[in-house]
């Protein structure tokens, strides 16, 4: 994954990936297509392709079920603090439920924190890593307060940190940036070759809401906090500034149509832009939020009414978004129920990391009719090509790393699971036959049929990218 920074193998029970592996008889999806065969793998790496009945490795037997290339959340959030309340989720519990639905690298964000550099910060992230984690981890950066340091960003971006992400809200939260800055700052990240990861809410159009016209205590309040004219104006300047300065741009968690159209027509034009939605955004409306748990259902952007819903899943049914991702942000039960008045004063966010290739194969699999293939585009290889991770994941191809997924396609009916932690899982409900079986992260099983490898615990390394 580009410039390591952390060595798992270092001092770990983790086995090494220099061992021959064949996963056997499965339907492999590569670039080109699907077609039956064994995968070799050696040195944690794809060797080859064809049929390896004499081979002296260990067997992974892949009959009647699909091989996947490992899928990527980019959009993950574990193992940190938010406002007042630490996450539900630590990187061992993220991780479990990441490889348990067949994610293979996950992307986290680093912060700055008041009173230290930015590198100071990648190193507090990275020193939590060794030992911690089943898959694989890309991190984003965010530099805050008044002053940016071009030059150290110059040296993270060197490194291989290809992405940052900015925010055009959360003034109190010390993250917002001033659109004079995200111009400046898109101008910078062009001549380095990095890419922008930008939350799209539009500070002035949220200031502009009168807040005494609603109930603040009642949860559904909070889309009339939030409009979606928020976040269409902000991803209408934003594709304004990326296209002046000529910067690579990824809006985040889309959650309305029209900005999900606008993005589409500015790519039409040559604007070097991606997005990504949630599952959330596609398969909730805002009607989660009324009744006694609405409280559950907050996050930001908010859910939209059951109109913009089914627009905006028709648009990425019909190839609008370039990939999905959860912001799976878990919080605990206490915490999440803990009585308020005002509904900003509440947690928000939702977990979905353990339950987004489920949904995916559901949604876009059994009611739009897509291939195994072009669902993982939308969770392998487009992330990976927006991570900068192009050259060894996202795809199964020779000297790729051996991220693989083995699933089955048409299995029993079986819970989807965000989460292994003790929150509330806004997918308790659904169900799916999309059934991963086995999982390797570079070569290694991290889950045998289904029940994780517990001594791969460490196998997860954090990189800067290529």
């Amino acid at each position: 994954m580009g410039a390591v920074l952390s060595d798992p193998d270092a001092g770990s029970a983790t086995p090494r990936n220099d061992a021959r592996l064949v996963v056997a008889g499965g339907t492999v999806w590569t670039a080109n297509g699907p077609r039956i065969c064994d995968v070799l793998v050696e040195r944690g790496q794809i060797a080859a392709f064809g049929e390896f009945p004499r081979v002296d490795a260990a067997r992974i037997d892949a009959s009647g079920r699909v091989v996947l290339p490992g899928f990527i959340d980019m959009h993950v959030h574990i193992d940190d603090e938010i406002g007042p309340w630490r996450l539900a989720d630590d990187l061992p519990s993220g991780s479990r439920a990441a490889v348990l639905a067949g994610v293979t690298t996950i992307g986290l964000f680093v912060t700055q924190h008041r009173d230290e550099t930015l590198t100071a910060a990648v190193t507090r992230v990275l020193a939590r890593v060794p030992g911690r984690s089943l898959c694989d981890l890309h991190l984003h950066l965010t530099p805050t307060g008044d002053t940016w340091d071009w030059d150290e960003i110059a040296i993270l971006a060197v490194r291989g940190f290809s992405t940052f992400k900015l925010y055009t809200t959360y003034r109190q939260a010390g993250l917002y940036t001033s659109w004079l800055r995200i111009e400046g700052a898109m101008r910078r990240f062009a001549q380095l070759g990095v890419t922008l990861l930008l939350h799209c809410e539009d500070d002035d159009t949220l200031a502009a809401v009168d807040v005494t016209a609603f109930d603040l205590g009642d949860p559904f309040s909070q889309t009339l906090l939030r409009p979606e004219a928020a976040e269409i104006a902000a991803i209408g300047q934003a594709l304004e500034l990326a296209g002046q300065m000529g910067c690579r741009l990824h809006v985040v968690h889309v959650s309305t149509a029209a900005g999900a159209e606008a993005i589409a027509a500015a790519r039409a034009k040559g604007c070097a832009v991606t997005c990504e939605t949630g599952p959330q955004y596609l398969l909730l409306s805002n009607d989660a939020l009324r009744g006694a748990h609405g409280h559950r259902f907050l996050c930001s952007p908010p859910l939209r009414p059951e109109a913009t819903r089914a627009r905006l899943e028709a648009l990425a049914a019909a190839g609008a978004i370039d990939l999905f991702a959860t912001d799976h942000c878990p919080y605990s039960r206490a915490d999440e129920d803990a009585p308020h008045s005002d509904v900003r004063r509440r947690p928000n966010g939702l977990p979905g990391l353990g339950a987004l290739p489920g949904l995916a194969f559901e949604l876009f699999g059994e009611h739009h009719g897509w291939t195994p293939g072009r669902i993982a585009e939308r969770l392998s290889g487009n992330p990976a090509r927006v991570l900068g991770l192009q050259a060894r994941k996202g795809s199964i191809a020779v000297d790729h790393d051996a991220d693989l997924v083995v699933a089955s396609l048409d299995g029993p009916r079986r819970a989807v699971r965000s989460t292994l932690a003790d929150t509330h899982d806004p997918w308790a409900d659904r169900t799916c036959h999309f059934d991963v079986r086995d999982v390797l992260v570079r070569g290694v099983p991290v889950v045998r049929e289904g029940s994780v490898v517990e001594s791969a615990l460490g196998r997860g390394r954090a990189g800067a990218g290529e």
